[in-house]
């Protein structure tokens, strides 16, 4: 596994959160997506959030994020109505690792990633969340090509 260890600042977001299986978020990144782009929000890059473990948490408690990363100092204004925030991804210490290929099939590369910065690099993984930052776009991106990189927060 070709895995970075890279400091990272805190990163302003633009978050609507959700509560149930982590494979129905998608709809929470259109509802945000339709914000941003009524509203010309300075988008600089898409993340999801992800707090919980689908090994130890009951699939309808995940709790996960659809965001964007925005400019610092960057206030709502008008929110149409959703229940969106502004919020800071922690920063500190990562573990990055880039995958490319369809969504569905990212599951058990997270448990490859944290066999690899436990067993491999002898590190713990934090309570900080982690998230992904999706390099390209899957509207008019084929499945196997979509580029994703996750970030795990270390410990």
């Amino acid at each position: 596994m070709n895995v970075q260890i890279i400091q990272s600042e805190p990163i302003p977001v633009v978050m609507l959160r959700h509560t149930g299986p982590y494979d129905q978020l998608a709809p929470k990144f259109e509802q945000l997506w339709g914000w941003v782009t009524a509203n010309g929000v300075p988008v600089q890059r898409t993340l999801g959030i992800y707090w919980d473990n689908p090994e130890f948490t009951p699939s309808h408690q995940l709790r996960s994020a659809a965001c964007v990363e925005v400019p610092v100092g960057f206030s709502l204004g008008d929110t149409g109505g959703l229940a969106l925030e502004v919020q800071h991804l922690p920063g500190g210490e990562y573990a990055t690792y880039r995958y490319i290929g369809p969504y569905e099939a990212m599951e058990p590369v997270y448990g490859q990633l944290i066999n690899h910065i436990e067993n491999t690099l002898g590190r713990g993984i934090s309570d900080n969340p982690a998230f992904e930052v999706y390099v390209n776009d899957p509207s008019d991106t084929p499945a196997d090509q979509l580029i994703t990189d996750i970030y795990m927060p270390l410990s």
